[in-house]
């Protein structure tokens, strides 16, 4: 099993896979931080940053998760330089180190960075493919039966969408490997 990210210090969309003949989500998750800090929160954000706050509530879902469900291995969309919001980048970049230094080697996971443009050129056939796109894709995937998905799509967040379809990336690369082509 398999938990795919789609990282953002505002919103983290979260999903575990299980890889059988097709791609079976067995769960989504969005850690959504545009919201009230708890008390504790407001201390932590005081002393540091509202930045930490979230970064901290994203790895303390993560954990949960792995309390959860027996995984060895994190695949994330890797941080990407968009001149339109260059902030982006060091906020997914400071989500992608902190899980690395604070769950993945403590607990000897593998981990597995994706390029934007390659889980959309893989999950949408297009690298430039909107939110829109990706959701109508995933609608398509889950009526071919390529995806199962044991809830409404109408319902997931673009960011778990994205996740769904980090984790499709990663199952495709994960099979042209074991067909030896990659």
């Amino acid at each position: 099993m398999l938990l795919s990210i789609d990282p953002g210090t505002n919103n983290t969309g979260l999903s575990i896979i299980e890889f059988k003949d097709n791609l079976y989500v067995r769960e989504t998750i969005l850690v959504s931080n545009v919201r009230k800090f708890t008390d504790e929160e407001k201390q932590v954000e005081k002393f540091y940053n509202s930045k930490t706050v979230k970064v901290l509530a994203i790895l303390k879902k993560i954990e949960e998760i792995l309390e959860k469900y027996q995984l060895n291995t994190i695949a994330i969309e890797a941080p990407f330089y968009n001149a339109l919001t260059p902030v982006a980048y060091g906020s997914i970049l400071e989500v992608i180190f902190a899980l690395k230094y604070a769950i993945v080697v403590p607990r000897k996971m593998k981990l597995h960075l994706i390029e934007p443009l390659l889980v959309k050129k893989l999950f949408a056939r297009e690298h430039l493919a909107t939110k829109v796109i990706m959701r109508e894709l995933l609608t398509r995937k889950v009526d071919e039966k390529e995806i199962v998905l044991n809830k409404s799509i109408e319902n997931l967040s673009e960011h778990e969408v994205d996740s769904i379809a980090v984790g499709y990336a990663y199952f495709l690369t994960l099979r042209e490997k074991e067909l030896g082509r990659g």
